[in-house]
């Protein structure tokens, strides 16, 4: 019976830490939640079922991870957006486009430094998710965020969990120009395409 206590006593544990650092930091997958908390794979995974049965966090699929939220923590729209946010690449092409509205598919290529289809293939998923919006201007494509100020939010919220010193900066730039700034941009960006369309 003690020994029945004590097993108990250390799984309530165990599933509070794992329980913790999927609130602290949602949209990670089984290994960099085992790694963050330096857990064997199998444990885990034990264990994430367990919270899982019980409507404590749920399990999302982005096509390659199946990513762990909180339940009740972060809505669906904001997992959707976090799943993307922890993928590199197109993390690295969001905070572009917050910074850079209206970019042309030619900059971002040479700010992520891929090749065009492999850019256009990260792209493309930005759109179907409706977190970026496409728009043609004669020959030219460009792109911006949908939602700058809710985007922006999780990164700044959750920056601490990418472990990405690319994230830190984002941050740094965002809330010392703020919005309005980015505004003022995305305006002046929308006039010059438009000029040089029927110019």
């Amino acid at each position: 019976m003690v020994r029945r206590k004590e097993k108990d006593a250390l799984e309530l544990e165990t599933r509070r830490k794992i329980y913790r650092c999927i609130t602290k930091f949602p949209g990670l997958h089984e290994r960099e939640l085992a790694k963050k908390l330096e857990m064997p794979l199998s444990t885990l995974v034990y264990h994430l079922h367990y919270l899982e049965k019980r409507d404590l966090i749920m399990a999302k699929e982005d096509g390659r991870y199946t990513r762990y939220y909180p339940t009740k923590k972060i809505g669906a729209r904001a997992k959707e957006i976090m799943s993307l946010l922890r993928q590199k690449m197109p993390r690295r092409i969001i905070m572009f486009l917050l910074l850079h509205p209206n970019a042309y598919h030619r900059e971002i290529c040479e700010e992520v430094d891929l090749a065009p289809s492999t850019t256009s293939f990260h792209l493309k998923k930005l759109v179907e998710t409706n977190i970026a919006k496409k728009i043609t201007i004669g020959k030219e494509t460009m792109y911006v965020i949908n939602e700058p100020e809710t985007v922006s939010d999780l990164l700044i919220t959750y920056k601490e969990s990418f472990l990405d010193s690319a994230v830190d900066r984002f941050a740094d730039t965002w809330l010392k120009f703020g919005p309005q700034y980015i505004r003022k941009k995305t305006e002046k960006k929308e006039e010059e395409g438009f000029s040089n369309t029927f110019s």
